[in-house]
């Protein structure tokens, strides 16, 4: 199986684009310099700072250059009070502990962190939005500065009565005279003194999963990042998914006039002075990749020996761009040996493709995970004895009904499971209708065939025929509750964006959102529905309306279809535990059907007298 993390091991190419950045970053008149590198979540952003960072590390050590690496995770101060003074404490911390002898430099470092300390007790992170729009504090803030004067001396570590720390709380008493953007302008000094006095050539700042913090942090980063730290000798490589950031900019300017549609996109590119797009793999792409993975699962992760493969694999291509299929006879020349029980997991590679290609849009992160689900599912057969029964290549066609087409999966499920012999006459049926048909020489017009159809008719033509096979075994192990499958972890990741806002409790990720379930399929708001339904009924405190449930009623707002599940969710709450929402919020409904089911159950709450609002609202309320 493999491992979900960012990874030092290349088998997508990322190493050009980690090299490409780092010529980038050598060119010394560009900086100071920040660079995006944008692409979905899944495509391997993480993984191309992972090799950014291992080639500084070998340059340093050749003493080509002298270049220092700070990673800062975004994600891990999410929780974080400031993360704009958690980014800016972290840099100084690892420049300080460069040469933790030096005076001058722990001398520069404790000032910096002094000026740091100001920031948090002024609370500047509440008006850094005004700052940056305007250039001019808020008078506020310095009216404010006695009352905090106490919380900065212990920030700082003064004690009651320290007479050494005269010097300390000079500085805090001249600070109180400073503005912030005085404050601003003598940090940025100090910080551009502090590298210089360090002796590297220059820092690169690699600021990894932004894309999954909160809107607030997000701007805090962004925030620390422009006003503070970005001096001479200074480079920024930030790895986020660019729709998450811009949203978090709408989020952060919520009353921004309508003709400011693109101050998002502005702001980002007054931050980012050169962006980086990480694009999706091709359908020849995703196949040799998932050959990879089952070439690295076969030589239990032997990395030098993946390596020799991936490089001979490279010098059959004339030019970088050509096409080249990774074939079992390229791989057995680059191991030097036939590779005989490589050829089964091969052809399921080649089985795979077309539709993970499709259906997971090349995301090598979805590839990756459906991957382990699949040898997860072989390790519990052979846990159980079913080694020689359960054949790779049956379970992987399984598996793609399961992923794409659930309702023919469930329905498969339930007649396999009916049976004495396992075996699904209408699999046995549809094949056999499909052979009669290729023999006749008729083929049916795309246009004609229902899409569910079509789809079902192409993965009835993958390799192997079922029509023979007993697929209990398989049923068995892929019971969710029995391998602990969770089919979450394989959301499509288009949609991820758009759960987020669904799930944002925000009016204006709620409005966005709206427009947005417009242009996508049923079936994928049938999904974003399926989530949200989940975490509602796990919500706990019903008095108030929970974020998902929200994002539900936006979701029916659009299609109807979905109106009577509401009410079935709803239904399925105590009315006890419900506040008065419930009852405002299931006016406007479309479906007739869905209408009578609302009546009958505001009856049922107009009847009960464990919560006497609920019921009193329902006796009122009339649905139209």
């Amino acid at each position: 199986m493999w491992n979900d993390k960012e990874t030092d091991v290349d088998l997508l190419g990322h190493d050009k684009i980690a090299q490409t950045i780092i010529e980038i970053i050598n060119d010394n008149h560009l900086r100071p310099l920040t660079i995006g590198v944008y692409g979905d979540w899944g495509v391997g952003k993480s993984s191309i700072l992972s090799l950014l960072q291992a080639k500084v590390a070998l340059e340093k050590q050749a003493k080509v250059s002298e270049i220092h690496c700070i990673l800062f995770n975004g994600w891990l101060f999410q929780d974080y009070e400031d993360a704009k003074t958690a980014l800016m404490e972290t840099v100084v911390s690892e420049l300080a502990r460069l040469q933790p002898r030096s005076e001058r430099i722990q001398k520069l470092a404790k000032s910096l962190f002094k000026r740091i300390n100001w920031l948090k007790v002024a609370k500047v992170s509440s008006s850094a939005a005004v700052t940056l729009l305007t250039g001019v504090p808020l008078p506020i803030m310095f009216g404010q500065m006695g009352n905090w004067y106490n919380k900065g001396k212990e920030l700082i570590g003064i004690k009651a009565g320290d007479e050494s720390s005269k010097d300390d709380e000079s500085f805090l008493k001249e600070a109180e005279e400073e503005s912030v953007t005085q404050q601003i302008e003598a940090f940025r000094k100090e910080f551009k003194k502090l590298i210089q006095t360090s002796k590297v050539d220059h820092i690169i700042i690699l600021v990894d999963d932004l894309d999954r913090c909160l809107p607030k942090s997000v701007i805090e980063i962004l925030e620390a990042i422009r006003l503070f730290l970005f001096v001479e000798g200074t480079t920024f490589v930030l790895s986020a998914d660019e729709k998450m950031i811009e949203y978090a900019v709408r989020e952060h300017f919520p009353n921004l006039p309508a003709d400011y549609q693109d101050y998002t996109k502005n702001y980002l590119e007054k931050l980012i002075q050169i962006p980086i797009r990480i694009p999706l793999l091709n359908k020849a792409q995703t196949g040799n990749y998932i050959k990879l993975l089952m070439l690295q699962h076969h030589l239990k992760h032997d990395y030098e020996q993946l390596k020799n493969v991936y490089e001979h694999y490279n010098k059959q291509k004339k030019r970088p761009y050509d096409t080249v299929n990774l074939s079992y006879e390229i791989i057995s020349q680059a191991i030097g040996s036939d590779a005989t029980g490589l050829k089964e997991t091969l052809l399921v590679a080649d089985q795979l493709t077309p539709t993970l290609a499709s259906g997971l849009k090349g995301n090598p992160r979805n590839i990756k995970r459906f991957m382990n689900t699949l040898f997860m599912r072989m390790r519990i057969a052979r846990i159980y004895g079913l080694e020689d029964i359960v054949k790779m290549n049956v379970l992987a066609k399984l598996m793609l009904l399961e992923r794409f087409q659930s309702k023919k999966f469930d329905d498969l499920v339930e007649e396999v499971t009916s049976t004495d012999n396992g075996i699904s006459s209408t699999i046995e049926v549809d094949e056999q209708k499909k052979e009669t048909e290729k023999g006749d020489g008729k083929v049916t017009e795309k246009k004609t065939v229902d899409k569910q159809d079509l789809e079902w008719r192409e993965w009835l033509s993958l390799e192997p025929s079922l029509s023979s096979v007993d697929l209990r075994p398989y049923i068995f192990i892929s019971k969710e509750k029995a391998v602990g499958f969770d089919a979450s972890s394989l959301f499509p990741d288009n949609l991820q964006t758009l759960l987020g806002m669904l799930n944002s409790n925000s009016d204006l990720g709620l409005r966005t959102a709206e427009k947005q379930l417009e242009t996508i399929t049923s079936k994928e708001r049938i999904l974003l529905f399926d989530k949200l339904e989940a975490e509602s009924r796990a919500a706990t405190d019903l008095k108030n309306i929970p974020a998902p449930i929200k994002g539900l009623l936006r979701i029916i707002k659009v299609d109807e279809s979905l109106e009577l599940r509401m009410i079935n969710l709803m239904v399925s709450f105590p009315p006890s535990e419900l506040g008065p929402w419930a009852v405002a919020e299931l006016g406007g409904l479309k479906n007739e059907q869905a209408k009578e089911k609302v009546r009958a159950l505001f009856e049922t709450w107009a009847r009960q007298d464990s919560n006497k609002t609920l019921q009193s609202l329902a006796k009122s309320f009339k649905v139209k």
